[in-house]
């Protein structure tokens, strides 16, 4: 796989700030601040809920395990705003373009589902909207500016969530 974009040249990665990790942390304190000052749901949360949210955090961190390994076989970056020295499109990227991004939303519902706090999953989709608006959007721009074709072809092949 080439390290050049498509056109022979290097196309710069605008950088992404604040990483997507902190827009996670402000928007989970986000959902703990609301729940403080507005609670919505009063007492503790059901043993249901609480094995429903360690499920679906579970299944954010198998997720996040498979894409990292997906990108560290690639020898390509991981944190945002980096060169990708790859298009990653096997393993758990054949299902989505954000797998990553896609288990910060994962977190959010099954840590809300846990603990009853209904803010962090009413935060979920505005959280998922901030990181297609300001984070994906940029990526996919770079990634079309590099690899041309062949990210094309990967953006028809497989969709951008799930």
């Amino acid at each position: 796989m080439s390290t050049k974009d498509h056109m022979g040249g290097e196309p710069v990665n605008a950088p992404i700030f604040p990483k997507p990790p902190v827009v996670l942390l402000l928007f989970l304190a986000a959902g703990f601040a609301l729940q403080h000052f507005f609670p919505l749901l009063a007492g503790e949360p059901d043993v249901a809920s609480i094995v429903a949210g360690n499920a679906i955090m579970v299944a954010g961190f198998v997720i996040a395990v498979l894409a990292a390994r997906e990108m560290f076989r690639a020898r390509t970056a991981i944190l945002p705003g980096e060169k990708a020295a790859a298009l990653v499109q096997s393993g758990i990227f054949s299902l989505s373009r954000n797998p990553i991004y896609l288990t910060f939303i994962f977190f959010m519902v099954g840590l809300g589902l846990a603990l009853g706090n209904l803010w962090l999953i009413l935060l979920a989709p505005a959280l998922l909207l901030y990181m297609q608006e300001r984070v994906v959007k940029r990526e996919e721009a770079y990634l079309a500016a590099r690899f041309g074709p062949q990210f094309y072809d990967y953006r028809k092949r497989v969709r951008r969530w799930i």
